[in-house]
């Protein structure tokens, strides 16, 4: 079938071990010939609590990117608050994939994908199964070509397909700097797709990795995650190769507000459904 990423691996350390799970949690399914979309929940499996009371983050899958010997899931850090290569995730099917590495650079983390089971890069809204126009990304923008009062796009499993304008820049978890609009987005939006669909096509833009104090959505520009993981976007338009670091666009602003970049996702039990 057109558009199925294949098999590509970004070398990187794999991080610490994280906590272990009690044996009175809900067990979760294997995934098995699971195609992912990105937009699609991205629940990590028992990321706190005590024992005998653990509980899941429910956040939202990003694109998928790629390198010289294996593909990616992207989504946000701060779902998690130990980034531990242990960490389960999870879907509608049930685990599909496993965190994978993150770079201090950079507040997106690396997600790797259980045998079996395959990516699109086709946007959907995960509380419709609806996507702009076609769904089928063709490439992304920019840093420079996203100013503000730019119109754009965001997915997530809370508040599901959004859109707003970028109002200007905020600092993010490890002081790299955001695009903050105000397309409305809570705690389990963050990690999802941000893009816009205009007569250029459907464009991935970034990942969704923080929240305004005003109800917003803050995100990572793609560029620069995929300059700091060394790695290309698959698509179904012309291939645009490895990025070098972006600058952002002529004219932009400091955000007025605060944003929260430090941990976010929202709390559900661990093995329950993502929906509200």
């Amino acid at each position: 079938m057109a558009g199925v990423i294949a098999a590509v691996a970004i070398g990187l350390l794999l991080v610490a071990p994280g906590t272990q799970a009690s044996a009175e949690i809900r067990p979760v399914p294997e995934a098995e010939g699971y195609e992912y979309l990105p937009g699609e929940p991205a629940i990590w499996g028992s990321v706190g609590g005590t024992v005998g009371a653990y509980y899941d983050k429910a956040c939202t899958g990003g694109y998928a990117i790629a390198g010289d010997s294996g593909f990616f899931l992207t989504t946000a850090a701060t779902c998690g608050w130990m980034i531990a290569s242990d960490r389960s995730i999870r879907g509608e099917a049930g685990n599909y994939a496993d965190v994978f590495a993150t770079r201090a650079e950079d507040p997106t983390v690396l997600l790797k994908m259980r045998p079996g089971n395959n990516a699109y890069q086709i946007i959907v809204d995960p509380t419709t199964g609806s996507s702009p126009g076609s769904g089928m990304v063709q490439g992304w923008t920019r840093s420079v070509d996203q100013p503000v009062g730019l119109l754009v796009g965001k997915m997530g499993i809370d508040t599901g397909w959004t859109e707003g304008k970028v109002l200007g820049t905020a600092p993010g978890r490890f002081g790299e700097l955001l695009l903050c609009t105000d397309a409305a987005a809570s705690a389990g939006d963050v990690g999802g797709p941000v893009w816009r669909y205009d007569s250029n096509g459907l464009r991935a833009l970034g990942t969704v990795v923080a929240l305004t104090d005003a109800g917003g959505a803050c995100y990572r520009p793609i560029q620069e995650t995929l300059y700091h993981y060394g790695a290309y976007l698959p698509s179904f338009g012309p291939p645009q190769g490895r990025p070098s670091w972006g600058t952002f666009a002529p004219g932009m602003v400091a955000y007025q507000g605060t944003v929260n970049a430090t941990y976010s996702g929202r709390t559900i039990d661990k093995g329950d459904d993502w929906r509200q």
